[in-house]
């Protein structure tokens, strides 16, 4: 992940930090800390969890996230998210159907801040059992892979 995008999301407060010592051995008492970026869930398996797609590799200009907003996030996530759906890459994160745009797209993105940083699938019906499929994860210990890159994202 760029240093830009990084600080852009602890601009807006979207950083979580983790530090570990190590205090079994006095010589060595280091502070390891790590920080953890937003991720996107592609569904409740822990193998499809993904790195937060960075605007600019979409063809957003440089200067994009100087100006970016958090809505203006949540709306790119959203157009990566529709393109992930439409190459059945997606499934909602509470019943782990595969999803699809349909004439009425049942299902909507959501951005969990408790207890991790994620933006996730789920259908409109399942969103009520959302909090009991998220209960038990932590943020440090989701491994992630790199955003798939579709072309034709960029939102004007």
């Amino acid at each position: 992940m760029r240093n830009e995008l990084l600080a852009w999301f602890n601009r807006e407060g979207l950083l979580l930090t983790d530090m570990v010592t190590a205090a079994d051995d006095p010589e060595h008492n280091e502070i390891k800390v790590t920080v953890k970026a937003p991720v996107l869930a592609l569904s409740r398996a822990y193998t499809d969890f993904r790195e937060c797609p960075d605007p600019v590799h979409f063809g957003y200009p440089e200067s994009a996230l100087e100006m970016m907003t958090l809505d203006d996030m949540h709306q790119f996530v959203l157009s990566w998210f529709e393109q992930a759906v439409g190459a059945g890459l997606a499934r909602c994160f509470v019943c782990n159907r595969v999803l699809d745009m349909g004439t009425e797209k049942p299902w909507d993105a959501v951005f969990v801040s408790d207890p991790l940083y994620c933006w996730l699938l789920v259908h409109f019906d399942c969103k009520r059992y959302l909090n009991r499929d998220l209960k038990g994860r932590n943020p440090f210990e989701i491994s992630t892979q790199p955003a798939e890159f579709f072309e034709n994202l960029y939102v004007s």
